[in-house]
């Protein structure tokens, strides 16, 4: 994350409401603002604890083992979630907190990676992950969304599989895997990613995603038939989903497909967060 911005945040929400008072009152921001408000499903920023800030669903987090540490403050801007290298997922209920449909659905997950990719140990650690379930397991060529770092030297990876009908081939990954190459983050920096997509379901050739890094575009894929069957009351939203020894902050679940603008207002948003994406009490 960009130092100034990052100290401003560590000062408080100081710089920020004055950021708002001075240009925050109209213009495009204040609809990337409203569009982000509106379709926001769940919102976990880690200031407090682990389970959400604000959710449509369950807020409740899921924690399958030890060694995954909660810390008050040092992430965005406080708060944040620590992997350790033997700890196990974090995970949170999909129903609701996700816009699943089986007739057409789009969304976008969002959070704050802090990492030494080159201590990463395991071969595709596996920071994100929500597919398919069956029992304790959870296929990773199964209708499934993810993120991930590739064997060394490293990549970052986001792909998205359909059902699945036989093997992954080299093609099928060609087809349905952004891929990022050369991702040399360090532990001391925070990187913020943006995963989004539209038109699963639909039963057409229009399915699209996107990757967005530090409010960049990446990649996208676009025109696949993307058939994605879930019971959504047995999924659930994976962090930490194999091996990701690193922190996560800010994360945020939308209900819709998010365009570049609203990926570099969550880089760089003029309004904290926890005001934009909290609902309710």
């Amino acid at each position: 994350m960009n130092g100034t911005w990052k100290s401003a945040f560590k000062l408080g929400h100081v710089f920020v409401l004055s950021a708002v008072t001075a240009i925050g009152c109209g213009g495009p921001e204040k609809a990337i603002e409203e569009n982000l408000e509106a379709n926001v499903l769940f919102y976990s920023n880690f200031e407090k604890g682990v389970d959400a800030l604000w959710a449509e669903g369950d807020r409740g987090a899921r924690l399958d083992g030890a060694n995954t540490r909660h810390h008050l403050n040092g992430g965005v801007a406080d708060g944040y979630v620590e992997f350790e290298p033997t700890a196990t997922a974090m995970s949170y209920p999909a129903k609701t907190n996700f816009a699943y449909s089986d007739n057409g659905w789009s969304g976008a997950v969002a959070f704050w990676l802090s990492v030494n990719v080159a201590g990463l140990e395991a071969d595709f650690p596996e920071p994100f992950h929500i597919g398919k379930r069956e029992g304790n397991a959870y296929p990773w060529d199964d209708a499934v969304i993810f993120v991930d770092f590739t064997k060394p030297p490293r990549s970052l990876r986001f792909g998205c599989y359909p059902n699945k009908t036989g093997e992954i081939s080299d093609a099928m990954v060609e087809k349905h895997v952004i891929t990022v190459p050369n991702i040399g983050w360090k532990a001391d920096e925070w990187h913020h990613v943006v995963i989004t997509w539209e038109n699963f379901n639909s039963g057409k050739m229009d399915a699209e995603w996107r990757l967005y890094i530090d409010g960049e575009e990446k990649g996208k894929k676009s025109n696949i038939l993307m058939d994605m069957s879930w019971t959504i009351n047995d999924i659930v939203a994976r962090f930490n989903h194999y091996k990701y020894s690193g922190k996560i902050d800010e994360i945020a679940v939308f209900g819709t497909s998010l365009s570049l603008e609203d990926a570099k207002y969550l880089y760089k948003p003029i309004q904290p967060l926890n005001v934009i994406l909290k609902k309710g009490p």
